[in-house]
């Protein structure tokens, strides 16, 4: 019987702080502490790039001790992408770059040079063989339990591919299951001792316990409780990656498919990372635009310091935590992807400034084959897309946060029961998008989920146009169709003008058939807001005195303009219409058990500007909105 034990976890940059406290103190520390007490003990471990510069930066103690564990053989750094990429999503340089980077880290700072990779999400791709070999890496750990819950091997094995070979180390997935189970309070803490007890006492030829430590936080583990659990573990004879063999045979051959692996991710019906993109909208949306901005940034050729710092920004953009939602849900939290955008935003405004360089305006960003307009300003950036006729981006450049990132994930990601006014999952929202309601609708019961009462053109292609030279206005046109919601059929067209801090949509509606039509247009204005505290403020802005309003979700009828502050950019936005409209605001979340416990995650605020539309034959109907960013 062969016994490895390793330990990971997965925490994220831009994580709350707590995260991190509360990983040190029950697991981390008491770990390392017990292992350092233990004298014959061996065991794997894989640690974030985030923890460990946390760790560096306020407990050096520990990453002291991390070193002083490696230096005497008791513990086996495993390397993996530095900036917690998904490997496979990324060109063979960018994996290379991602896995030599740890590498280095970790030779660095604890004196040892791993040999072994963890990947990330455990998303595995054969090309991976390929990659090692280049870096030097003799073996994967990685789970090779399917969506069915099967484990494909119980053994390691060599795996080749295109002439070049590498051990996989396959992990124990009765232990990760019950790992999993404990961190949903589907078994108690001894409960789960005792069944690791129970399973490894039936001497299984070969074991790989990869703990989750993440799961042991969520599932509400202290600090004794961490040392009882490999106290058990480490009474049996552990051994190193290079003893993982059974025997001194030749090894057996095997081979892993493509996949998205293990139980560490909730992954609802998906097998393999990419489905994720098939699926969810926003998400191709993200991976699309940092696969076309590495394509259009490699373009440039001319001075070494922009190259350089290009490629520093695209080494930390190929973060894949956004498409991640295992025990501290980053996939799920706003601050992640707005680390994300960050980047992205700033390597446009790098380009966008070259003066030997000509950066394209237009770009299929989402690969839908409809290409989207990027327009960079003083004060503003934006992508004006043709779905929908609106606004895929919004960025405000002094503080490069993207007030466009709004998000409803697919359904299997966290509950969205807590939100009265339901959204499609997985279909980005974008800003100044139209929507049309009968007459009978009830304000308060708007959901684009209601498609007896609601037309909603989000996913309609408008025919879009540039207007002048500058690339500042453009004008989306499309038809309705008949629809029985509006009793006839409309031409919508909306004039965008983009201006030094302020965003105008001039919307006409007009009537091209033959009957009368009667019902309610609503333009909506999601917005992503950074704010210290929700349900997220606003301030309705009259002639004689202004009113605050604090709830989640409010209707109000003739308003004419609102005002909101993000405080933590020290922005504030303001909403205005040329005549005054019903306002429908709700701030837009998700409820999702984490490492915290369960978490409400802010995603996002829909703004919904409506009015009563009555046309005649040929009749039109022109409103206008404003939306304006600035330094409070």
């Amino acid at each position: 019987m062969k016994v490895l034990v390793g330990a990971y976890s997965q925490i994220t940059n831009a994580e709350p702080m707590p995260v991190y406290e509360q990983a040190l103190e029950t697991v981390c520390k008491p770990l390392l502490t017990h292992l350092h007490a233990c004298e014959d003990a061996i065991m794997q471990l894989s640690l974030s790039i985030p923890l460990l510069d946390w760790l560096d930066a306020n407990h050096g103690s520990i990453n002291l001790l991390i070193s002083d564990l490696a230096k005497n053989g008791k513990l086996e750094m495993l390397t993996g992408s530095f900036n917690q990429s998904i490997l496979s999503l990324l060109s063979p340089k960018d994996r290379s770059n991602q896995i030599e980077m740890t590498t280095t880290y970790l030779r660095k700072r604890f004196g040892q040079r791993s040999k072994t990779l963890f990947s990330y999400g455990q998303v595995f791709n054969p090309l991976y063989i390929n990659t090692a070999n280049l870096c030097f890496i003799d073996s994967i750990v990685i789970s090779t339990s399917s969506e069915a819950g099967i484990q494909q091997f119980a053994e390691p094995f060599i795996m080749q591919e295109m002439g070049k070979s590498v051990s996989i180390i396959p992990t124990d997935d009765a232990i990760s299951t019950l790992i999993g189970s404990f961190a949903r309070n589907k078994i108690g803490f001894g409960n789960l001792v005792e069944q690791i007890r129970v399973y490894l006492e039936s001497k299984p030829p070969f074991v790989m316990a990869m703990i989750n430590l993440d799961y042991l936080v969520q599932g509400g583990i202290s600090a004794q409780q961490t040392v009882q659990l490999f106290n058990l573990l480490f009474g049996y004879e552990t051994c190193s990656i290079e003893e993982a063999y059974l025997h001194n045979d030749p090894p057996k051959k095997g081979y892993l498919q493509a996949g998205w692996y293990g139980n560490d991710a909730d992954k609802g019906d998906l097998s393999c990372i990419n489905e994720l993109f098939v699926k969810d909208e926003s998400l191709a949306y993200l991976y699309g635009r940092y696969t076309t901005m590495v394509e259009t940034a490699r373009l440039y050729k001319k001075d070494k310091d922009v190259r350089k710092r290009l490629e520093a920004l695209i080494q930390k953009m190929s973060c894949g935590t956004m498409y991640v939602c295992d025990a501290n849900a980053p996939m799920l939290r706003s601050s992640v992807r707005k680390v994300f955008w960050r980047y992205i935003s700033e390597a446009d405004s790098v380009l966008a400034s070259l003066k030997d360089y000509s950066y394209p305006v237009n770009n299929d960003f989402d690969h839908d084959s409809l290409m989207e307009y990027l327009f960079i300003g003083k004060y503003l950036s934006c992508v004006v897309d043709s779905k929908g006729g609106s606004l895929s981006e919004l960025t405000y450049l002094p503080s490069l946060y993207n007030y466009g990132d709004t998000f409803s994930p697919l359904s299997h990601f966290g509950s969205t029961s807590g939100n009265h006014h339901q959204l499609p999952p997985g279909q980005k929202q974008r800003l100044f998008s139209d929507v049309f309601l009968s007459e009978q609708c009830i304000m308060d019961e708007y959901t684009k989920r209601d498609e007896q009462h609601c037309l909603s053109l989000g996913d309609q292609v408008y025919t879009l146009e540039g207007v002048d030279r500058r690339n500042t206005e453009y004008v989306a046109t499309c038809t309705t169709g008949y629809s029985p919601i509006i009793g006839g059929i409309l031409q919508v067209t909306k004039h965008f003008k983009l201006r030094q801090n302020t965003i105008m949509v001039d919307i006409t509606l007009t009537n091209i058939g033959e009957e009368a039509i009667s019902c309610i247009y609503g333009c909506e204005i999601p917005l992503s807001i950074d704010s210290h505290s929700f349900p997220l403020s606003f301030i309705q802005l009259e002639n004689k005195k202004n009113l605050t309003w604090d709830e989640k979700e409010v209707v109000l009828e003739q308003v004419k303009s609102l005002r909101m502050y993000d405080e933590p950019n020290s922005t504030s936005l303001t909403l205005v219409g040329d005549t005054r409209f019903t306002l429908l605001k709700e701030d837009y979340s998700i409820e999702i058990e984490t490492v915290l416990g369960t978490e409400t995650l802010y995603q996002h605020t829909l703004f919904m500007a409506s009015w009563p539309l009555v046309l005649a034959s040929g009749g039109e109907k022109k409103v206008t909105m404003g939306l304006r960013i600035e330094r409070k």
